[in-house]
């Protein structure tokens, strides 16, 4: 993958509602393919959504640590 294609390509945290609790979504979009390229959806549920982003975000930032 050259730069140039990386530069299109950003991953995104959101949470949503699920049964009552929430969960974090990281998805990888590649703005310069008009794709979305891989989500992820959390396996652990949290009472808030704060909760969720905040680790959702803890997750995105170790898999860039592994990249």
């Amino acid at each position: 993958m050259t730069s140039e294609t990386r530069s299109q390509l950003k991953a995104f945290v959101q949470t949503a509602p699920q049964a009552g609790r929430y969960v974090w979504v990281i998805a990888l979009v590649d703005f310069g393919a008009q794709q979305i390229r891989r989500t992820m959806v959390s396996d652990d549920t949290f009472t808030t959504a704060d909760a969720a982003r905040v680790a959702g975000e803890a997750e995105l930032k170790a898999m860039a640590a592994d990249h």
